[in-house]
């Protein structure tokens, strides 16, 4: 009877703990996010992870902000859209958190109605996709890009932004595709002045499916999926380029060593026969 009282305890003891771990995992199990704050945007109320929609107030009314810091709680990914009005223009910020499980979507509305000043302004503030990267990296004298993706990934999701809040951009924002299919992205940006450009981002397939992409974006140390991924930046490359230019600067010397030992600028025994005939 005791030999059962305790094998009973330590079954009873055993369900407990399973009970706390299995309640423990599903309390971290969902993400959050902990704070948030944006370049050029002042949010005007208290941020709260459970609370969804908030206010901005834009610093320079023409100018579109952008990410500054966040906390996340948890694994999940990040990723900043812009909401536009009837007119397509930009009307708020649309922050989603990602993670295994679903996603959560907080929404800032510009208080202040941006002024659209007339000027000729068409360049991008952002674009990209999740699990993607845009190479190399956007700048303001280039329109033609590669986004490198996953090599499984069929559902992309684009995004793109003007760096004037009055340019309107337009772009393909959903793609269904295959896993050999590799699209040409054009999103073009009219400026208040009616000037246009346009930008093109062909898709590249990397070797890492969506799962490896993830767990390199998730490290503490990630800077890039790309960098040291293209063929001309892999060592194998730069030690074989290396190898062919010091061959040819090998063959230069020889060739040149081997000029001044062949040429002379007569025969050796040129001169005695002229002496003769004296």
């Amino acid at each position: 009877m005791k030999k059962l009282l305790l094998s009973f305890t330590a079954l009873a003891l055993c369900l407990m703990m399973s009970i706390c771990v299995y309640a423990k995992g599903e309390k971290n199990e969902t993400p959050s996010l902990d704070s948030i704050s944006f370049n050029n945007a002042t949010i005007n109320e208290a941020f709260s992870k459970d609370v969804f929609e908030y206010t901005v107030t834009l610093e320079e009314p023409i100018v579109t902000p952008t990410l500054k810091s966040y906390k996340i709680n948890g694994n999940a990914n990040i990723f900043v859209t812009y909401e536009e009005n009837e007119s397509k223009h930009q009307s708020g910020i649309l922050v989603t958190l990602e993670y295994e499980n679903g996603a959560v979507y907080y929404k800032f509305k510009y208080t202040n109605a941006p002024t659209f000043d007339v000027n000729s302004n068409n360049l991008l503030a952002s674009a990209g996709c999740r699990l993607g990267e845009v190479y190399p990296k956007l700048n303001d004298s280039q329109t033609s890009y590669k986004l490198y993706i996953p090599k499984d990934l069929t559902e992309l999701e684009f995004a793109a932004a003007a760096k004037d809040t009055g340019a309107v951009c337009e772009y393909i924002k959903s793609y269904n595709i295959s896993t050999d299919q590799e699209p040409t992205i054009q999103v073009t940006v009219t400026a208040t002045d009616n000037s246009v450009r346009v930008y093109t981002f062909q898709v590249k397939r990397l070797k890492k499916t969506c799962k490896e992409v993830q767990e390199i974006m998730d490290s503490p140390d990630f800077d890039s999926l790309v960098k040291g991924e293209l063929f001309w930046q892999k060592p194998s490359y730069i030690i074989g380029f290396a190898c062919v230019i010091a061959g040819l600067i090998l063959i230069l010397i020889f060739v040149k060593i081997a000029k001044r030992l062949t040429v002379t600028v007569g025969d050796e025994d040129e001169e005695l026969f002229f002496a003769s005939e004296e």
